[in-house]
């Protein structure tokens, strides 16, 4: 009887921890990442669609394992309003690399790190964001789609 309680009572425990790791991450769907997608977070947003107060700056984490190697990364980011895809300022890739460093290197990780801008000129809308981290040879080491509510 001992026995079956301490070993449910270390399952409650390990279903606790992983629920807590996993508050921390942002549920997405990939659109085609080449690389090994750890984990993505968004500021504010476990579980889409994240609603983004005007204006603001989310933050968007990145860990992946890259397949390929790479020189310079770029971020590209679109907006999908009503099935028309609409850029998004994306900055540079490589200075965004808060673990690791350009040029990137299969099997190893790395963390990247941005600020998403939202400004307070964008229309309070539902949206689709696809983010993509890419190459100089278009390979999307990173592609994740998300929805957000711009209010």
């Amino acid at each position: 009887m001992l026995s079956y309680i301490m070993t449910r009572q270390v399952v409650v425990l390990l279903v606790v921890l992983l629920l807590e790791g996993w508050a921390a991450a942002t549920f997405y769907q990939d659109c085609g990442s080449d690389a090994e997608v750890l984990e993505v977070s968004i500021t504010d947003c476990d579980i889409p669609p994240c609603i983004v107060p005007r204006p603001s700056s989310q933050h968007v984490n990145i860990t992946f394992i890259p397949a390929h190697e790479g020189t310079i990364l770029d971020t590209v980011i679109n907006a999908n309003i009503g099935g028309v895809d609409f850029p998004w300022p994306g900055p540079s890739g490589c200075p965004l690399l808060v673990q690791g460093s350009c040029p990137i290197q299969p099997g190893q990780t790395y963390k990247y790190s941005s600020l998403m801008p939202v400004y307070a000129e964008y229309p309070a809308v539902s949206v689709v964001v696809t983010y993509k981290i890419t190459d100089e040879n278009e390979v999307n080491h990173a592609c994740i789609m998300f929805p957000i509510i711009l209010v």
